[in-house]
């Protein structure tokens, strides 16, 4: 056991544990990165703990730092400053700085070396130089401009403007305080152009001195000495020194001599180091920024919804405005060039944030409502169809471009994933009044990447919304309606087709309520045997019974847009076509598509006008947009049922005349709505009037056509009394229901004609729908052709049968309105729909 003793075997001590070198790491992992002093690392064992100053020095930095405002040049500096530690050198007031020229002009000059070496806010910087050079030089006021701008569009821009000996003068932080002097121009412009040193006894005596600084200042310039700053290179010219009147006010006889010259070369080249320092930090700014910026757009697109609308441009624009207005265009397909969109924005002035955002469609050559122009807007256009970049520096260039008012320009495209052009981005005006440079085409190619993505994501998620609708009114069809079976089809097809004059089809007078549900189809049928449709275009009998049939079902239960209306449209224009002995007017192409477009003008008509879809935002608003929204259903219904197996009644036509009946079939349906109506109306009562018209023109003949469907449509104003009456207590009863759903879902208090709470209204708006809408078109018809005079007559008397039920209810003897047609629109009496 002695053997085994301590001294036996060597003891290695170990100078660090694992205990030791947890605490040293835990050390390490808290020392503040803002720490201005490195505290020595001792063992463990020593027990080291920092110095209460150099706490108090680390709380110190770290409160300074957050104190800071967010803004990006703090954060930069911060994050620079954590990892080189620039010498601080506090800058000393003006008068102490004479003091010390006077009293050792060597340790005054390293003094101002010093003073400007580790400034890099090119602000403060442009300050202390010209404090410096004033009292260097004994002068009375000292100023620097930098150039700035693409080569070929240079400018001197002083950041600070000519600071007197002196004055008591802070730099601002806004750009409105930058003086431009033009490139070229007078003694400085001169002196940054050739690089040529001027010094000057009396000013005012060398043709290129200006004297507007002067005036400004109210001073008198005697001496001038004008010096370019370089860079790093030798011919690199970065910024001009100017320097005025010798020895201030004491000795305005004094000029610089040649040692003033020498003494401000050699400190110029001390600023040259400087100023390219605090532009190499501007410009890492301006990338960090840039990077911000960008990082930023993408955070906008993954995280804000689906759709460029105003919030999420207000949201992007603040973080990219370097100009005082934005405009983008978000363009549709299609071999034109059409604008759906534009949002205009204007910078906040004054602090609010006052932006005007607008939301229009127009297509091209059409002028905005708003701040931008249509010579803006060609520019736009201009832009789409090259896909080039333009930016406009100069006023010439932008008084000759797009009509004055205008300082600079730059216009990008905005393209997809696919590089296509999808819209366009603008901005006018940069704040600071300088042209766009590349760092702004730069951040706004930044801009316009990421508004494509966006604008790309709310294209395919209004093609998504689209689909769903689509898929939501087929659900809707196809759960309310069904195609008729055959042998529906085989009871109607072994019935007799009475004649057209046993029925009464040829009249104009035609009881609407004469004939039953089934009865009407066997009377369509005969219809098209005597228009020699079914002959003329080879169409299959049990077809065109099959296809009536089913478009029978897909009108809905509701109490006048029905079945029944439909028929009696097609029966109108049969007694037109006919009786009227308008058939030869049209080709017989056009004569098929006017009468398939009667029978099929209300399908799927839901009770509810275009307004009720609009204020509900319903899926057919949606699929359709707000013009013409239930007419373009309507239609495409119509191509459902005829492309459907068993139904095409078009299948004998080539394929030149398919297409020119499914034209004639589209206008004809869209012409049913009023404001279709209210757009032609007047150039065919000219025509008549005029007695100019020729139907073989096909723009005449089609506004004829879109007449003789208004005509049809709204014939029961010309029916005898007894069924006109009757028609307006089914219309009123449709169009109340659908006043309720408005006052109960939609909160709102429908339209008179709608408002069951003002229905002894009726006569007196019925009054003014005949005398306004009606009346008009069926006297222009009567001009043209006296056989049409039967309607105007039963239009004048249903008038004066509501005229004096109106005078027995109010008591009023006159109802002559002066109310335009468009105001009676919004006043929609029974008889039709909006």
């Amino acid at each position: 056991s002695s053997s085994l003793n301590s001294n036996s075997f060597p003891v290695h001590k170990r100078s660090n544990s694992k205990r030791c070198l947890r605490n040293d790491f835990a050390r390490a992992k808290s020392r503040s990165v803002f720490q201005t002093q490195d505290g020595s690392t001792q063992p463990c064992s020593q027990g080291f703990s920092p110095s209460p100053a150099s706490r108090r020095s680390s709380l110190k930095e770290m409160r300074k730092y957050t104190s800071l405002p967010p803004s990006s040049i703090n954060i930069l500096s911060l994050l620079i400053e954590s990892k080189v530690k620039l010498p601080r050198y506090a800058s000393k007031h003006l008068e102490i700085k004479r003091e010390l020229k006077k009293m050792d002009d060597r340790a005054f000059f390293l003094d101002v070396v010093k003073d400007i070496a580790n400034d890099l806010d090119l602000k403060s910087l442009t300050k202390k130089i010209t404090e410096n050079i004033a009292v260097l030089l004994d002068a009375e006021a000292a100023s620097l401009f930098l150039i700035e701008g693409p080569k070929g569009k240079q400018a001197l821009v002083s950041k600070v403007f000519d600071v007197p000996s002196g004055a008591n003068f802070l730099p601002s932080h806004s750009e409105e305080n930058e003086v431009e002097v033009p490139w070229g121009k007078g003694i400085l412009g001169w002196v940054a152009e050739t690089g040529e040193t001027v010094n000057l006894d009396v000013a005012y005596e060398d043709p290129r001195y200006n004297d507007g600084v002067d005036r400004i200042l109210g001073q008198h310039t005697n001496s001038l000495l004008c010096m370019p700053v370089r860079g790093t290179g030798e011919e690199d010219i970065i910024a001009v020194a100017q320097v005025v009147n010798k020895s201030g006010k004491e000795c305005e006889d004094e000029y610089f001599t040649n040692e003033d010259e020498k003494l401000l070369e050699t400190y110029l080249q001390f600023v040259g180091i400087a100023l390219t320092n605090a532009q190499i930090m501007e410009a890492t700014r301006r990338e960090y920024e840039r990077n911000r910026v960008s990082t930023f757009f993408i955070l906008v697109i993954q995280l804000s919804s689906l759709q460029i609308e105003k919030d999420k441009v207000e949201m992007i624009w603040p973080w990219a405005k370097p100009a005082n207005i934005c405009s983008l265009l978000s363009t549709q397909g299609g071999c034109d060039i059409v604008f759906s969109k534009l949002f205009e924005l204007n910078t906040p002035i004054n602090g609010h944030n006052d932006y005007d955002t607008h939301s229009h469609r127009s297509s091209s050559g059409k002028s905005f409502d708003g701040q931008i122009s249509c010579n803006l807007l060609k520019l736009a256009e201009q832009v789409a169809a090259s896909g080039e970049v333009i930016n406009i520096a100069e006023i010439v260039e932008v008084e000759r471009g797009c009509g004055g008012n205008l300082r600079s320009l730059l216009a990008m495209p905005i393209r997809n994933r696919h590089s296509e052009i999808i819209g366009v981005a603008t901005i006018v005006n940069k704040l600071n009044s300088m042209p766009f440079n590349e760092h702004d085409e730069q951040l706004f190619e930044a801009f316009t990447i990421f508004c494509g993505l966006g604008i790309n994501n709310t294209l395919t998620y209004g093609e998504l919304e689209m689909a769903i609708a689509r898929q939501k009114v087929a659900i809707e069809v196809l759960s309310y309606h069904a195609t008729a079976s055959w042998k529906e089809v085989e009871a109607i097809q072994g019935r007799e087709v009475p004649s057209a004059d046993e029925w009464h089809l040829c009249t104009l007078t035609f009881d609407d309520f004469s004939l039953d549900r089934d009865p009407m189809v066997v009377a369509a049928v005969r219809m098209f045997l005597d228009l020699g449709l079914v002959t003329k275009f080879k169409m299959d009998y049990a077809t065109v019974i099959r296809w009536l049939l089913t478009v029978q079902r897909n009108y809905r239960n509701v109490p006048y847009h029905n079945w029944r209306h439909a028929f009696n449209v097609a029966q109108v224009m049969f007694a037109v076509l006919t009786s009227c002995e308008m058939k030869d007017t049209f080709p017989e192409l056009e004569v098929l598509g006017m009468f398939v477009a009667c029978l099929c003008h209300d399908l799927d008509h839901r009770g509810t006008n275009n307004s009720f879809q609009a204020k509900t935002g319903s899926a057919l608003a949606l699929l359709y947009g707000t013009q013409n929204t239930m007419e373009h259903h309507h239609f495409n219904h119509a191509v459902m049922i005829i492309n459907s197996e068993g139904h095409n009644i078009f299948s004998g036509l080539t394929s030149e005349h398919y297409s020119r009946v499914m034209n004639v079939l589209k206008q004809c349906i869209l012409a049913t709505d009023l404001t279709v109506y209210f757009h032609k109306r007047n150039a065919f009562f000219d025509l008549v009037k005029n007695g100019t018209y020729s139907w073989e023109d096909e723009a005449q003949r089609e506004i004829l056509r879109s007449m003789l469907m208004t005509a049809s449509d709204l014939a029961a104003s010309t029916k005898p009394w007894s069924v006109q009456r009757r028609v307006a207590e089914l219309v009123t009863a449709e169009f109340f229901a659908q006043g309720d759903q408005e006052r109960q879902q939609l909160q709102i208090t429908p339209p008179a004609s709608m408002d069951r709470e003002r229905e002894h209204e009726l006569p007196i708006l019925q009054y003014r729908w005949i005398h306004d809408i009606c009346l008009p078109l069926y006297q222009s018809l009567a001009e043209m052709n006296p056989r049409f005079e039967v309607m105007r007559d039963g239009a004048k008397a249903n008038m004066e049968q509501w005229e004096a039920l109106a005078e027995s209810i109010t008591g009023v003897k006159s109802l002559e309105t002066e109310d335009k047609p468009e105001d009676v629109e919004a006043e929609q009496a029974p008889g039709t729909e909006v």
